[in-house]
């Protein structure tokens, strides 16, 4: 009977450590949405496979993760392409393309702090 009361009090003292845990992650994740408990990566940041620069103009090479200018960017959009729209979120810069000719439209989202092109979504034709 001792051993059924000791596991019952364990059992609770450790929903009691894991409740509390819980609660400071959500908390610590409403205030920096990077934050991670555990980070495997082993480099303190998580791996990012990005795509090459788009051409910066007057920007300044040393202030990557800055809220400074970053200068003008020049999207590599197909002839006949226009930009629809653009929106922000956070630190991202979300533009639609509208591409003429039968080509499929895209989404390329850019980073706002330094001007580099993260992504293009294309749709399928």
């Amino acid at each position: 009977m001792s051993a059924l009361k000791s596991a019952v009090i364990l059992m609770g003292v450790a929903i009691a450590i894991l409740m509390t845990l819980t609660i400071y992650g959500l908390y610590q994740k409403s205030q920096d949405p990077d934050f991670k408990f555990f980070d495997l990566s082993g480099n303190g940041k998580a791996a990012v496979q990005t795509m090459p620069n788009a051409p910066v103009s007057g920007a300044p090479s040393s202030q990557h993760g800055t809220s400074a200018a970053f200068g003008d960017v020049i999207l590599d959009l197909p002839p006949g392409a226009r930009i629809v729209s653009a929106a922000t979120s956070g630190s991202r810069l979300t533009v639609i393309v509208a591409t003429g000719g039968g080509m499929a439209d895209q989404v390329w989202i850019i980073d706002l702090g330094t001007g580099q092109v993260l992504g293009r979504v294309k749709t399928a034709p």
